[in-house]
């Protein structure tokens, strides 16, 4: 029989560690680190993209509302005049000057070309997604599983690791008395249930393979 002895974790345990993002601008993946920075007495959280080489501190953040507060959405979706093909087009930009005037597409299913212009299709604003993101500048984490019941998200593997150690565990024990504000305590009571178990831990193998090909940066 297997045991997990929750001793209080909470969830500033793992924000110490890099956090794995969805960068706002490139939709690529990003980390969200802290960092002791000289006469400051607290580690300051900054964001760093390697793939569209962004990086900025909070306070860079909300001086210059960077991110999904001013972030959009386009979807174009028309039928070609071929009637059986369509013209498609879905991305993201992190502000809304940013979409182009005009987008040239082809039809998915004939040779025909278009030029569509944008402004006529649904320009969607990106707003911050609730509790799957990071604790410090509010970006969606990359480390998330979409099950039947619900999310199962993770900052980092070592996120991964203690979930994974709870879940399977057939007998739960815990050494503190207050459990307000523990992270095991405030899972949603589907993710600790027996029943579902089995895909809870499927939904963690796929977080692990996901995170098995990123390489976070390094905490300095």
């Amino acid at each position: 029989m297997k045991r997990f002895v929750d001793d209080g974790i909470t969830l500033n345990k793992f924000s110490r560690q890099p956090i794995l993002v969805e960068c706002p601008f490139c939709l690529k993946n990003a980390t969200v680190y802290t960092k002791k920075i000289d006469d400051v007495d607290f580690e300051q959280p900054f964001f760093s993209c390697q793939n569209c080489c962004k990086s900025f501190d909070q306070k860079a953040k909300q001086e210059n509302n960077l991110g999904y507060f001013s972030g959009v959405y386009l979807d174009i979706e028309e039928t070609c005049r071929c009637k059986r093909g369509k013209f498609q087009f879905h991305q993201y930009y992190a502000k809304k000057s940013f979409v182009p005037q005009f987008i040239e597409l082809n039809c998915n299913f004939c040779p025909i070309s278009k030029r569509i212009y944008p402004n006529q299709f649904d320009i969607r604003k990106q707003f911050n997604r609730g509790f799957n993101t990071d604790p410090y500048f509010g970006y969606c984490l990359t480390l998330c599983v979409a099950t039947r019941n619900g999310l199962v998200f993770a900052y980092n593997q070592e996120h991964i690791n203690c979930l994974k150690d709870y879940i399977s565990a057939n007998l739960r024990q815990r050494t503190y008395l207050n459990t307000n504000k523990t992270y095991f305590n405030r899972l949603p009571a589907w993710i600790k249930s027996a029943r579902n178990r089995k895909e809870i831990l499927k939904a963690i193998l796929r977080l692990e393979q996901m995170a098995s090909t990123i390489q976070p940066l390094t905490n300095k």
